[in-house]
């Protein structure tokens, strides 16, 4: 170890002048980085990759080089619990490293910053064994810990601190709340109200949509939703349970005495003033109230249709039909499926100053700016109609109604694009043909439906391959005909094997695939006739309509995401008409 403390502190340069000689950087980058470090708070190579001057893995690899010490790929290495145990999590956390291997008397350590003789210093001393030193890249180095400690170091710690102090944190929160919270400002010292608001700040950190807090017999189990897939983040001990239902039950304005009936409301949170909205909504259970928090994301008021996750044949389509005059556009498919966030970006790609918009939705999830959105509200009698009524006499351009639920509700939206209005609307169906014979079913005329409905899309979300684990398969074999059909026959297909970055899931963020129906002659025949919504659909792909399915494989086939995902959220077209003709 003396060896190598003896070349850390031969190379004890600054971090910039190393990457400066290495030629990873140029010295006009260095000075620019240094100059922004300044106002950031950052290390340097934090502030080095945020800038696009290098990558953390190409930073950890030239230090490697310069100061002769081995650069490790902590996602092919799996490390003992016991190896973990040797150096305190608080250290590991605020450091940025990792033991990685004990042998005899030595414990390996992976640093994002090996230059940090003093933190070296303190682990031999702590530890007692002789340190040899390894370097990995910073954004490896937070994902394993993560991967092995668990999301936040904060909730543990939340956690320890309510067992030692048992006490009644309600009895201390200050009379009257504000709407909006700040997360990690000065609240009170509570620990029911640190527990609280970290859940809500990791969930936050983590990307996740939802948060759920469910009740047990003997615990309370705390999932966060990333991706589309939930994942357990804690298990509280049941005494918490009164109060940490309390706390949020007070946070999103709702009655703490009623734990009968279910609750609804909102929370607005800020975190590292970025406002965001939650909303929260309380079930009654046989081990008690189980609450499910929606994080509402608003950066998704500033999605384009481009990064909604449309190709270039779907997007220039979906572009003509929401260029139209008048007419009904519907969104299909099930709750999450990013059907909201669609219609927002057409929203945002039609806003215009010479252009009235108008929305009616339950909830108004985003604010948008320069848009008229109409909160519907049955407890008064402000319905998805009435609202309608009004609105068609507020001389409106473009109208977004969140869903149509109802006869009356589908009646008025069909009169207004009949009147030369555009209207935006999403319906829960399975696909973009049984929309048309969703609104029949509501009582609307079949000649009525066919001359408003101008186009229908349909869409799943996807969960797209992780970079960082990306590697080729071979399809299968009972997958093959449907490539060979589309025109992909031996094209590659790819699969993430799973990392400490997409917490070995194989797949990181998520995209849409869609199906988008236009109404041809052909189609308004059918819907005239009121044919089944297969017949529909037969008749849409045969006048060239893609299927999600076909979407999905064209995705696949471009590394976006794999063939296990298209296969678990579309369904073949072949075994559904061998299945018709079977019955």
């Amino acid at each position: 170890m003396e060896k190598q403390k003896n070349a850390v502190k031969r190379e004890r340069k600054r971090l910039g002048d190393i990457l400066v000689e290495a030629k990873l950087i140029s010295g006009e980058q260095l000075k620019s980085a240094l100059q922004k470090q300044k106002g950031m708070g950052l290390r340097l190579g934090r502030v080095l990759v945020e800038m696009g001057f290098a990558t953390d893995e190409s930073i950890a690899k030239t230090l490697a080089r310069q100061m002769s010490i081995a650069f490790l790929n902590l996602n092919e290495l799996s490390i003992p619990p016991e190896v973990l145990t040797t150096i305190p999590e608080a250290i590991v956390r605020s450091h940025n490293l990792l033991p990685v291997l004990l042998e005899g008397n030595k414990l390996r350590v992976t640093m994002a910053d090996p230059l940090d003789v003093f933190i070296i210093d303190e682990i031999h001393y702590q530890t007692g064994y002789e340190i040899e030193i390894a370097i990995s890249a910073e954004s490896e180095i937070e994902a394993a810990t993560k991967h092995y400690f668990g999301s936040s170091e904060s909730l543990k710690a939340a956690m320890d601190t309510i067992k030692a102090e048992k006490r009644d944190p309600l009895m201390q929160l200050d009379e009257g709340f504000f709407n909006t919270f700040e997360l990690g400002s000065d609240e009170p010292s509570v620990p029911i109200i640190n527990l609280a608001n970290t859940i809500i700040q990791q969930a936050i950190a983590d990307k996740a949509s939802d948060i759920h807090i469910e009740p047990d017999e003997d615990l309370v189990r705390i999932r966060y939703r990333i991706d589309g897939v939930l994942n357990e983040v804690m298990k509280a001990p049941k005494g918490i349970q009164g109060e940490l239902m309390s706390r949020l039950k007070i946070m999103a304005q709702m009655d703490i005495s009623e734990k009968r009936l279910p609750q609804d409301g909102r929370i607005k949170v800020r975190v590292k003033d970025v406002s965001v909205d939650l909303r929260v909504s309380v079930l009654p259970t046989v081990f008690g109230e189980k609450i499910v928090i929606r994080i509402l994301d608003k950066t998704k008021l500033q999605l384009t249709l481009e990064q909604v996750g449309f190709d270039e044949e779907l997007l220039a389509l979906f572009k003509v039909l929401a260029r139209s005059p008048n007419g009904i556009i519907l969104m299909t498919g099930p709750t999450g499926s990013g059907k909201t966030s669609t219609l927002y970006a057409a929203i945002n790609f039609l806003r215009d100053a010479h252009v009235n918009i108008t929305t009616v939705e339950d909830p108004v999830e985003y604010q948008i700016p320069a848009i008229n959105q109409v909160q519907v509200r049955p407890e008064i009698g402000l319905t998805f109609a009435r609202a309608l009524r009004s609105i068609l006499r507020q001389d409106p351009n473009i109208i977004l109604i969140g869903e149509i639920r109802d006869f009356e509700t589908a009646q008025i939206a069909i009169e207004s694009a009949l009147t030369g209005h555009l209207v935006f609307s999403t319906l829960h169906t399975n696909d973009a043909a049984s929309a048309v014979t969703r609104l029949i079913e509501m009582g609307v005329e079949p000649y009525l439906v066919g001359s408003a409905v101008i186009g229908v899309g349909a869409q799943r979300l996807v969960r797209k391959i992780c970079p960082s684990c990306k590697s080729q398969v071979v399809p299968e074999p009972s997958l093959e005909g449907e490539m060979k059909r589309l025109g992909f026959q031996n094209a590659p297909t790819f699969k993430g094997t799973g990392c400490l970055t997409c917490r070995k899931s194989g797949y990181l963020g998520r995209t849409a695939i869609h199906e988008i129906m236009t109404i041809t002659e052909d189609i308004h025949s059918h819907i005239l006739n009121s044919s089944s919504a297969r017949t529909i659909r037969d008749a849409a792909v045969n006048g060239g309509m893609r299927t999600m399915r076909e979407d999905g494989i064209h995705k696949v086939v471009k590394g976006v995401t794999s063939m296990d995902e298209v296969v678990r959220l579309t369904r073949r077209e072949d075994v559904e008409k061998f299945a018709s003709k079977t019955k």
